[in-house]
């Protein structure tokens, strides 16, 4: 799935996510470029940083795979809102009733990777 960017793509990458953990949308563009699926939890810990408390930030960016997302402080719609950033970052969708399955850390980042595996290889 390596892609070539123009340099405007990836100045809307950078606009798209410059509210993220620093390095996310640095991460977004090397994806993008390599299909290097192990810079997906990196993206998703800076896209989760983006929506929670200040005060929980460090936690979300350490927390280990079997954290439970309920003890990150998102609400529904913040969930919403970073599933609608993943969806954009990773170039996939994501259904609803993937997302009731997904109850740590370690799932979401499992579906994430699955998911772009199953959506870039179609295109190869």
């Amino acid at each position: 799935m390596p892609t070539e960017l123009t340099q405007e793509q990836v100045e809307s990458i950078g606009r798209s996510f410059k509210r993220c953990r620093e390095g996310t949308a640095d991460a977004i563009v090397n994806l993008r470029r390599t299909g290097d699926t192990s810079l997906i939890p990196t993206i998703m810990r800076g896209i989760v940083w983006r929506y929670v408390r200040p005060e929980i930030r460090s936690q979300a960016e350490n927390a280990p795979p079997e954290t439970p997302l309920s003890t990150l402080g998102m609400d529904s719609l913040m969930m919403l809102e970073v599933v609608l950033d993943l969806q954009d970052a990773l170039d996939i969708v994501i259904e609803d009733s993937e997302l009731r399955q997904v109850q740590t850390i370690g799932d979401v980042t499992d579906l994430l990777i699955q998911r772009f595996n199953e959506t870039h290889r179609k295109e190869t």
